[in-house]
């Protein structure tokens, strides 16, 4: 349901770069989504921990993966550095803002706030719907989505 959502609400750039995730601890698994915009053309990548920092390093469906920090898995580290587009972001609960809660290392928060300053940069969130709460606490660190998507629809954020 989220795959078809993203696909039937959002227009892709030719060839943009997309970043995903691997699942982990029950969160909403993007890789039927990342599986059709391979098929459409995408170059795909997904997220390393490399030091403090996130780096995203290509990735298709089918290419082995290894257990990164944190025990998610991850490519290899001679995979070839992308950057994306946009980034499928995984994440514990989100709010009405647009702001969501993640494990508590930053690294897409660092990540985004660093590409932002450079380049247009989407995040969306990957969700169910249940995940969704009214407020969440937050600093002025913390990067917001331009989106979540559940298998109950978009939500759509304006940023500043």
């Amino acid at each position: 349901m989220i795959a078809r959502r993203v696909l039937g609400d959002f227009v892709f750039m030719k060839g943009a770069i997309i970043a995903g995730y691997a699942a982990v601890r029950g969160e909403a698994d993007p890789f039927p989504l990342m599986a059709a915009l391979n098929g459409q053309g995408h170059p795909l990548c997904l997220p390393a921990v490399a030091g403090d920092d996130l780096v995203f390093r290509a990735w298709k469906p089918g290419d082995p993966l290894v257990v990164g920090r944190f025990s998610i898995p991850e490519p290899h580290a001679h995979a070839k550095e992308r950057r994306p587009d946009l980034v499928l972001v995984p994440l514990i609960a989100f709010d009405r803002h647009g702001y969501r809660l993640g494990y508590g290392g930053g690294y897409y928060d660092r990540y985004l706030s660093r590409h932002r300053a450079k380049r247009t940069i989407r995040a969306i969130g990957i969700a169910y719907a249940g995940q969704r709460v009214d407020d969440l606490p937050h600093e002025d660190t913390d990067q917001r989505l331009d989106a979540v998507v559940t298998e109950e629809g978009v939500i759509r954020f304006e940023r500043d």
